[in-house]
């Protein structure tokens, strides 16, 4: 019987076969399609400003619109775990943390609470739970791996995921598009987009999306899993002139659906009567200026946004709509940034950001308003960050160095509903300075570069963890410390980079020790035991990421386009300093690889993805205990037509091989499923 890593090997070789077979065909087309890799593309995450990739000492990984469309996938989640290394869960019920070397988003509310940040076009999403962004009007997607304190604030020890949107472009034009695929998938969708002058440009997309209950290989219908999804959002820009640019922008998600549940708590059947849903609801707003000074020599760039989150939990066990938990998310905040260029080879960034974010918690328990779990809580930050860039020896040498001071203002407040006993709402402070530091050095006329980073990532205490002091509805007594430090980690990275018009390489090795980790614990106060947190334990990430692009297409002279990809990471090392234990949930290796293949309007992906074993919680009984995850794969296909200059016809076929794809131990997705597309453009 061959193991997941011997079919992972027969898959590269099918993957080798079919590469040979496209390009024999490929022979015989007269048409030039070849897909160019662009070496002076353009990034914006990693510095905060837009500059070329290869003058960026840290490495940002892009999935462009192209790549989105060919993906198959519906939100950022699923997009991410396709293309990009870093641990991902999937629970059913629209929850998706996502995780970057060895660092998860927090996915159940309170981004704030996260290891790594999500932005939409530089600013917090306001969500840790991927699976709640719409992927409709996402024009590409940069990750950077790694710690990003120093630019981006709490929240971005692991790294960042920044979601840049589409801003319109192009004459006037609509389009209509319908697909339909298994357990009755059905999305319709409709967008415009235009530059209407040198003044005007849009664009504005509305989507409904809904899907019944799946079945997953092992188990079968898997009920109470339907999705319901309806988005709305779009960006409105207007240039007073050449140096002056106003851009108004948003999206609301409707987001609800059903929880799936174990008959009597067994991985056996699923429970066909449970009743469990929920309201995930998802919105943000934003006004960006963009001006230019001094004959271009200071530039200003100034956001004001408003976030906007909901998680609403319907669980009563005869009566759903009887116990409910519902914690809203509202956050008003501003980034002001100014970049001034102090010479030919130094740009000088320096700015501020403002956020006061309001979580109001609420609860009903048979039928009544009762107590939530947790408390209102209500954080305020202030923050200053600067950054230094100079390209030295003519653009031979990148130096960028970066620092950030956080001030943070926590304080834990009463519910909505019910009357916690005991509670004082008070109100704590502590600030923080992560500082960051990168060198790339570039040989033989930009086809070689060295680089190396040295940063401090960090996470502030949340407001009940720093504040609290109240008793809930189940006697649990709640003591905030005051005397929490921050969990910080301090990475560096050095790394080797090929880049070449046909292919390009990127080997690094990090090393990450992570501090200050905080856990809960008890302790006595007034005579009682109270639930506490103390910061306890240290750890140690060490691992390689290897990325390769092969454009055999343009190596070979072949007209059609004709791309290999790669994107490995391999854990060496993911341990507690103090017991020696492996650190739950981080995959050992992971592998994300794909062919693509495109001619004349026609465009088609075969990717595999292999996820290394990892050590999890088994939640069966309590005391809970550890035990190895084993590695898991899987295969998707997609392909699209262009036809008739105006329509466009998508096919994807999704877990091919119809494999057990379980993200989390007790939640299988689903087996082989696929989805038909047809758009017209007019």
């Amino acid at each position: 019987m061959c193991s997941k890593s011997v079919k992972g090997v027969w898959v590269i070789l099918l993957m080798l076969a079919m590469t040979v077979m496209l390009g024999a065909t490929a022979t015989v087309l007269a048409e030039d399609n070849s897909e160019a890799q662009s070496l002076d593309e353009m990034v914006v995450t990693a510095t905060r400003s837009s500059e070329r990739k290869l003058d960026v000492p840290v490495i940002t990984e892009v999935i462009t619109r192209e790549k989105i469309e060919m993906s198959g996938t519906t939100h950022l989640g699923d997009l991410l775990a396709k293309y990009v290394t870093g641990h991902y869960q999937k629970y059913n019920g629209l929850l998706s943390p996502v995780g970057l070397r060895g660092f998860q988003t927090e996915a159940h509310g309170d981004d704030v609470k996260g290891y790594v940040l999500i932005l939409v076009d530089g600013h917090r999403v306001g969500t840790g739970n991927a699976a709640k962004i719409n992927l409709d009007r996402i024009e590409r997607v940069e990750v950077t791996k790694g710690p990003a304190s120093a630019l981006y604030g709490s929240a971005a020890i692991g790294g960042v995921v920044n979601l840049i949107t589409k801003k319109g472009e192009g004459d006037l034009q609509g389009t209509v598009s319908a697909e339909y695929g298994s357990f009755n998938y059905v999305k319709g969708q409709v967008s415009t987009q235009a530059e209407i002058n040198e003044k005007v440009r849009f664009h504005l997309t509305a989507s409904n999306e809904d899907i019944d209950d799946y079945k997953d290989p092992e188990f079968g219908q898997v009920y109470n899993t339907a999705e319901h999804k309806k988005n709305i959002g779009g960006n409105i820009t207007y240039a007073f002139n050449d140096n002056h640019e106003l851009r108004l922008g948003g999206n609301f998600g409707d987001l609800t659906g059903e929880y799936p549940s174990w008959e009597n708590g067994t991985y056996s059947n699923y429970d066909e009567d449970y009743g469990a849903h929920y309201d995930k609801s998802h919105g943000y707003a934003d006004l960006e200026y963009n001006g230019s000074f001094l004959g271009g020599k200071l530039a200003w760039r100034g956001l004001g946004y408003y976030l906007w989150d909901r998680n609403h939990w319907y669980w009563g066990a005869t009566d759903a709509d009887a116990d409910q938990t519902k914690y809203t998310d509202k956050t008003l905040g501003t980034d002001q940034q100014f970049t001034y260029r102090l010479a030919s080879w130094n740009k000088f960034l320096f700015g501020f950001n403002l956020e006061k974010l309001e979580k109001e918690s609420e609860a009903i328990s048979n039928n009544l308003p009762a107590l939530p779990y947790t408390p209102s809580m209500e954080y305020t930050s202030k923050a200053l960050f600067v950054q230094d860039s100079m390209d030295l020896l003519n653009n031979r040498i990148n130096i960028i160095a970066a620092g950030r001071y956080d001030n943070f203002e926590l304080t834990t407040k009463k519910p909505a509903t019910g009357q916690l006993l005991n509670i004082n709402e008070r109100t704590e402070e502590f600030s923080h300075f992560s500082p960051k530091l990168g060198i790339g050095v570039k040989f033989l006329d930009e086809l070689l570069r060295v680089r190396a980073n040295l940063g401090e990532g960090f996470k502030s205490p949340s407001a009940d963890q720093l504040s609290a002091m109240y008793e809930n509805m189940n006697g649990q007594r709640y003591l905030g410390n005051p005397d929490l430090n921050p969990e910080t980690s301090m990475t560096y990275d050095l790394g080797l980079d090929l880049f070449h018009d046909y292919f390009t390489v990127n080997v690094g090795y990090f090393h990450t020790d992570y501090r200050d980790k905080i856990i809960q614990t008890t302790t006595a106060y007034n005579g009682q035991n109270w639930i506490t947190w103390k910061n306890s334990g240290d750890a140690e990430i060490a691992g390689f990421d290897i990325n390769l692009n092969w454009a055999v297409g343009r190596t070979f002279g072949w007209t059609c386009g004709l791309n290999l990809w790669a994107n490995t990471t391999f854990n060496t090392k993911c341990e507690d300093k103090e017991t020696g234990e492996d650190l739950l949930w981080v995959s050992d290796y992971e592998i994300k690889s794909g062919i693509d293949f495109s001619y004349d309007g026609f465009s088609t992906q075969f990717t595999y993805t292999l996820v290394g074993p990892q050590m999890i919680y088994n939640y069966d009984s309590y005391p809970y205990r550890t035990e190895k995850k084993e590695e898991f794969s899987f295969c998707d296909l997609t392909m699209r037509y262009r036809f008739l200059d105006s329509w466009e016809a998508s096919l994807a076929v999704l877990n091919i091989f119809n494999d057990t794809v379980e993200w989390v131990r007790g939640y299988p997705m689903a087996e082989r499923n696929f989805r038909l597309g047809l758009s017209y453009t007019f």
